[in-house]
């Protein structure tokens, strides 16, 4: 184990999923492992926010990192309708209805991601704000 690997970026930030009951947003993590060995990702510790609102961390189970490579973490998070309206202290839900009309959510990743292999355990801080447009 030489170097720890890259973290290149967070993209394809999306909407899968909008209905009555839960909002689905997805990303990918790229990173590039140099070395001729591969290890393991964790996820557990990134947060998601959307308009500025904390919604949860990302549950994803441990990734196997290939090695010489470039490789994608999914990122993927679901988020209750029921939260949503739970949330309105500072008009959040006026806020994400004018997001909605106008096609459009900020969405955050931030916190960290964890490699481990051969003993060793490096952390990545992501902070990635990206605005979703919302396809109706």
């Amino acid at each position: 184990m030489k170097q720890k690997p890259e973290f290149i970026k967070v993209d394809n930030i999306k909407l899968i999923e909008a209905n009555s009951k839960q909002i689905t947003l997805s990303a990918n993590a790229v990173f590039n492992n140099p070395n001729s060995v591969g290890g393991r990702l964790n996820t557990e510790g990134v947060n998601v926010f959307v308009n500025d609102v904390a919604f949860g961390f990302i549950s994803a189970e441990e990734f196997k990192v290939p090695a010489k490579d470039n490789f994608t973490v999914p990122l993927q998070i679901e988020i209750k309708t029921k939260e949503l309206l739970g949330k309105d202290p500072n008009g959040f839900l006026s806020g994400l209805l004018n997001s909605v009309l106008n096609r459009n959510l900020k969405v955050t990743y931030k916190g960290g991601i964890q490699f481990k292999a051969l003993g060793f355990t490096y952390s990545y801080p992501i902070d990635k704000t990206e605005t979703v447009n919302i396809k109706l």
